[in-house]
């Protein structure tokens, strides 16, 4: 008899690896707030620059970061692939412990020093974005896949608030004079590091990992720790199959030592890639960061909430976190309700449209509003309300749609032997284009202003097209058989079978695509058997 799984296992070990949001979210939240705090620039002596250089001082800490994020992903491929995601999550704890470390050494007021532990916080973040989902993607059932995946947006969306809010609050608390005054959020920064370090022994490898290296009987312990089962539960063995059978399709694959260039050639895997590479373009292009901009391109006070008549610091701070409570809420409810209402595909669509019509009004309606330099002459408008509340919307809606179905997709729809490497090629993605958005958004705003709300309006009409032409529904698919079938085109697999027969075609594009559809016309029975079964 079958035993009843039990979640609390899985759910540690999703929790473990979504620390790894947590240190990026923390990481963006916080450095805003301190690179203005007084003793911060004191300690540095960026008070004595002008303001022109005091900018680029400032630009370069958060550049550091991204750069190394960005360099961080293809870091972490040779870790994942060849030592385990879970050593890849213990390494990227590592390099962001370090540089929260090296952050706090006092070297005379060097800022040299301290971009060289930002630069280091960025490589574990970089190798905990390409790690983190693949291993929380990798461990879960069909049915809590998309819940656990949406818990990365959540904490990521939680420490950036804490990261926001901690800052003003170091501020409130302690004098200009004292050195706590920025090193204390930054201390911070160890926590997250230091739980996900520690909580790296605790959680197993995953199963589709040890699979994929042929050790069966790893791979069972790991997913009866997972699981909750003993060894030998009916149930167990059933998703253990589809597991075994998913690690000799990408074995068979691999019997002729294919590059990965070529493997990227196959139609299946230039689909997949495709939609992980527009998924991770979209969710930066569509404006979010526009917003984020404009809540800090000032020392005093987010311009935007100001323009709209909410002139003073205090009143403007709140709004400003605010806009991340928002986020955060919109993360919550995409976990916890709204990812078991609708599949990926809606929420897509929906959200791509909302956040376009927000980005038009805003633009009607920034237009309208005084300059930067006037706003202390602003007034409470109707157009500001609006304004605000069109902020607000469209973080609501990003949030139940390209905030955390980009990353939920792109660690699912990837065949298990080449899985890493596909995820680094989103992930820097990803990576590349938020370090593109940030320095075209200011110019753009410099340049055309309000019209830059059009530009992402527009892009956001492209991202609904394209969703609607070009992603499939992956919500609650399986991985392995199911989802190479996804994204195999029929003719794809009669051409393998025929192929095997032997006949057919055999040139390039019509047999290397699935060894999988072989194994699926050899074992029919049992896919449809293991499909009904594999928790969904």
């Amino acid at each position: 008899m079958a035993s009843k799984p039990s979640n609390r296992s899985l759910y540690l070990a999703a929790i473990v690896a979504c620390l790894t949001a947590a240190l990026f979210g923390y990481s963006v939240g916080f450095v805003g707030g301190v690179l203005v705090l007084p003793s911060f620039l004191h300690h540095f002596h960026l008070d004595a620059l002008l303001p022109h250089d005091l900018a680029a001082a400032q630009a370069r800490v958060v550049t550091v970061w991204l750069v190394g994020a960005l360099f961080g992903v293809p870091l972490g491929v040779p870790i994942s692939s060849g030592w385990g995601r879970r050593r890849c999550l213990t390494f990227s704890a590592l390099l962001y412990v370090s540089g929260a470390a090296l952050q706090l050494v006092d070297r005379g007021g060097h800022l040299s020093v301290f971009n060289i532990g930002r630069l280091l916080n960025g490589l574990g973040v970089g190798a905990g974005t390409l790690v983190s989902p693949m291993y929380i993607s990798e461990i879960s059932p069909p049915s809590d896949r998309g819940m656990l995946m949406s818990g990365y947006q959540t904490a990521l969306q939680l420490s950036a608030l804490v990261g926001f809010w901690g800052a003003y609050a170091s501020h409130a608390t302690f004098p200009s004079s004292s050195p706590l005054q920025w090193q204390l959020p930054v201390a911070i920064q160890l926590l997250p590091g230091v739980f996900l370090l520690l909580g790296t022994f605790l959680i197993p490898e995953t199963p589709r990992f040890y699979a994929e290296r042929g050790q069966f009987d790893d791979a069972e312990g790991s997913l009866a720790w997972l699981r909750a089962l003993p060894r030998g539960d009916l149930e167990l063995e059933r998703e253990l199959d589809e597991i075994r059978e998913a690690a000799e399709a990408g074995e068979l694959l691999q019997s002729e030592k294919p590059s990965f260039f070529s493997e990227a050639r196959k139609r299946g895997v230039r689909k997949r890639l495709g939609v992980g590479i527009g998924l991770m373009i979209a969710q930066n292009m569509v404006g979010l960061n526009a917003l984020n901009y404009l809540h800090s391109q000032t020392t005093d006070a987010p311009v935007i909430f100001m323009s709209a008549g909410f002139t003073s610091v205090s009143s403007s701070l709140f709004l400003t976190g605010l806009f991340g409570v928002v986020k955060l809420i919109s993360a919550i409810a995409f976990m916890f309700v709204f990812v078991r209402i609708r599949g990926n595909r809606f929420w897509l669509k929906l959200g791509s449209g909302v956040c376009g019509i927000s980005m038009l009004v805003l633009a009607y309606y920034v237009r309208l509003m005084p300059p930067p330099d006037q706003t202390h002459e602003a007034m409470l408008t109707f157009g500001g309300v609006v304004s605000v509340a069109m902020v607000y919307i469209f973080a609501l809606f990003f949030g139940l749609s390209l905030g955390p179905i980009s990353w939920n997709v792109c660690s699912e729809i990837f065949p298990l032997h080449i899985n890493a490497k596909c995820c680094a090629i989103t992930t820097c993605t990803q990576w590349l284009f938020q370090i593109v958005i940030a320095s075209i958004t200011p110019r753009l705003l410099a340049s055309v202003g309000w019209a830059t709300y059009l530009v992402y309006a527009l892009c956001c009409a492209l991202s609904l097209l394209w969703t609607h032409l070009a992603v499939p529904e992956t919500c609650g698919v399986p991985l392995g058989r199911p989802m190479d079938a996804l994204f195999d085109a029929p003719t794809d697999s009669a051409a393998t079978i025929e192929t095997a027969d032997g006949g057919g075609d055999q040139d390039g594009d019509d047999v290397e695509d699935e060894t999988t559809a072989l194994l699926r016309s050899r074992a029919r029975a049992e896919r449809r058997r293991s499909s009904v079964v594999a928790y969904t």
